[in-house]
């Protein structure tokens, strides 16, 4: 199962909208076949694997990361393949999150005759997890992404932040992006940087990038960067329905879309925006667009995921807050948040992390 992962994370930036599918096919303890799921439209995981093992498919056991498929869509049904190719044993490292689709396949295959064990494995489903909380929620899985100096700090005094991280640490909130399959900014990090949003860097161009921008007041110019590449990769700009008066006809003309949202306090009703998304078919969003935005979502509890880029300068308090105010008056009112993983990136460090709830927040009262 460890091999099925890792085979399922080539196609970490092109599968989108498809989920992570790793399969390997084990037959007298030696590997005669090995398959991933690259893209949408194209062979399953499944069917490269056993198509690899030919002949030696038969009486062997297949381990796959994720509960094979058993309808007709843009390919045939993984079961009957599984079936055909007369494999005796199956390995499902999770079942699917569909409700619809959860554990009818481990019903067909062993209505055929066929062993299934299914693990549950917790690592298969972090592999997925963007697709497993759309098939759970019908909302895309929200990454906050944020480059911080040690003192928190996203932009000096005056709003400059070329660079807070190094070199290494942008390429991978361009993985990031690519990821995701959606990136999210607010519209003062488009007044103030004009940002392309693309996805660069990267082994394989990922399937085309959505970018989209909280702009309340529709103050996006039509002549920005993100509008005057919209035919390329896809705006949508969610501004206050009341501010819709006409001004919106500039950007509609250069191809970037508008759409009218309630407002929540004062901003844009988030969870209309993830709700809009997620119809879409939209299956992650990582929100990159600065301390404000990034707060809008943390606050709300609307955040599946935080990625710190600590770059190893002061800035000082007069610096631009990576996240502002929360209205805790006490260290007991403190969002909490388990760490998941810390990694070196060239000259800085990546802290990923998530919202700390049941056990994992125990977990973090007991270690302090």
């Amino acid at each position: 199962m460890d091999l099925a992962r890792r085979l399922a994370e080539r196609g970490r930036f092109t599968v989108a909208p498809n989920p992570l599918v790793g399969a390997v096919v084990l037959r007298d303890e030696a590997v005669v076949g090995e398959g991933w799921h690259a893209r949408a439209g194209e062979d399953h995981a499944e069917i490269r694997a056993l198509t690899g093992a030919g002949d030696a498919a038969l009486g062997s056991t297949l381990f796959v990361t994720l509960e094979p498929c058993n309808h007709h869509g843009r390919t045939p049904p993984c079961v009957e393949a599984i079936r055909r190719a007369g494999v005796s044993r199956v390995v499902v490292g999770a079942l699917d999150p569909d409700p619809r689709m959860r554990g009818r396949s481990v019903e067909i295959l062993r209505e055929a005759g066929i062993e299934v064990e299914v693990l549950e494995d917790p690592a298969c489903e972090r592999q997925n997890e963007q697709f497993f909380h759309r098939m759970r929620t019908g909302r895309p899985f929200v990454h906050v992404k944020l480059a911080t100096t040690l003192d928190g700090r996203i932009a000096a005094p005056g709003g400059d932040s070329k660079w807070v991280t190094g070199e290494a640490a942008r390429l991978r909130a361009h993985a990031l992006r690519a990821e995701a399959g959606a990136v999210l900014v607010g519209a003062g990090t488009v007044r103030a940087d004009d940002p392309t949003l693309t996805a660069r860097g990267l082994p394989e161009p990922p399937p085309t990038l959505t970018r989209i921008v909280l702009d309340p007041n529709l103050t996006t110019s039509p002549k920005s960067t993100l509008a005057l590449t919209a035919p390329e990769s896809p705006v949508v700009v969610f501004a206050d329905a009341e501010n819709l008066d006409g001004k919106e006809g500039a950007l509609l003309d250069a191809g970037v879309e508008v759409v009218a949202a309630p407002r929540d306090g004062g901003g844009i009703d988030l969870g209309f925006v993830l709700d809009e998304l997620g119809r879409r078919g939209i299956k992650g969003v990582l929100v990159e667009g600065g301390g404000e935005t990034a707060t809008g979502f943390v606050e709300r509890g609307l955040a599946n995921k935080l990625t710190l880029f600590y770059a190893p300068k002061l800035i000082g308090s007069e610096g631009v807050p990576m996240i502002g105010a929360l209205r805790a008056t006490r260290m007991a009112e403190a969002l909490r948040f388990s760490v998941f993983g810390v990694e070196a990136v060239d000259e800085d460090v990546a802290v990923t992390l998530y919202p700390a709830t049941g056990e994992e927040e125990k977990r973090v009262h007991r270690a302090c």
